[in-house]
C-alpha cells in the first residue's frame, strides 16, 4: 500500500512525541502503573465512538470533508482538550485515545487534529478541525515544501565521495 504523505518530518516526529508523553501520562497516575476502568473506557470506547459519531454525521450532512480549522475551531478544540483534562475521570482516557491517534497520525502521515485521525481513517474522510500544536506546524512545513517545489525540487546535497565509484 502506497501512503501518500501528508506531514513532513517535523510534524511526525512532533506526533511521536505528544504521544509518548500522552501514553505516558494515562498508564502513569503519579503514584503507580496501570489504568483505571473509566480510563479504557472513556480512552477506547466513548472517545473513539464520538469521533466515528462525528464523521457519520459529517458523511451524512456535509457535501465534502468538514473543514472547522480556523480560530473558532481551534478555540473550540482547545475548551475540549482542556475539559477533557482537568476533569479526573475523563482526563486518563482522553491521554489515552489521544496518544494513540497521535501515534496513527503519524504512522499515516496525516495532517491535522488527532481528533478526526480515527474517522477519517476507518470512514476514508479527510475532515480537520484546528489543533493549536499540530495545525501550524503542518502549515509552516507545507509551505516549506511548496516552496522547494517551485524552486525545483529538493535542496541539493553535498555528493558523498562512496557514490562516485
Amino acid at each position: 500500500m502506497n501512503i501518500t504523505r501528508r506531514i513532513g518530518p517535523i510534524g511526525t516526529a512532533t506526533r511521536l512525541l505528544a504521544a509518548a508523553a500522552l501514553l505516558y501520562l494515562a498508564f502513569f497516575d503519579g503514584a503507580s502503573w496501570g489504568l483505571e476502568w473509566y480510563d479504557v473506557a472513556v480512552g477506547v470506547g466513548l472517545l473513539p465512538a464520538v469521533s466515528i459519531a462525528f464523521g457519520l454525521g459529517a458523511r451524512r450532512y456535509a457535501s465534502g470533508p468538514v473543514r472547522f480549522t480556523g480560530s473558532a475551531g481551534t478555540t473550540a478544540n482547545c475548551l475540549l482538550l482542556v475539559g477533557l483534562g482537568v476533569n479526573p475521570y475523563t482526563a486518563g482516557g482522553a491521554a489515552l485515545f489521544y496518544g494513540a491517534t497521535l501515534v496513527v497520525a503519524a504512522w499515516r502521515a496525516l495532517p491535522g487534529c488527532e481528533g478526526t485521525v480515527l474517522s477519517n481513517v476507518v470512514l476514508g474522510r479527510d475532515d480537520q478541525l484546528g489543533c493549536p500544536l499540530f495545525s501550524p506546524i503542518d502549515e509552516v512545513e507545507a509551505r516549506l515544501t511548496a516552496r522547494r517545489s517551485a524552486s525545483g525540487g529538493e535542496p541539493r546535497t553535498a555528493v558523498s565521495s562512496t557514490e562516485n565509484t
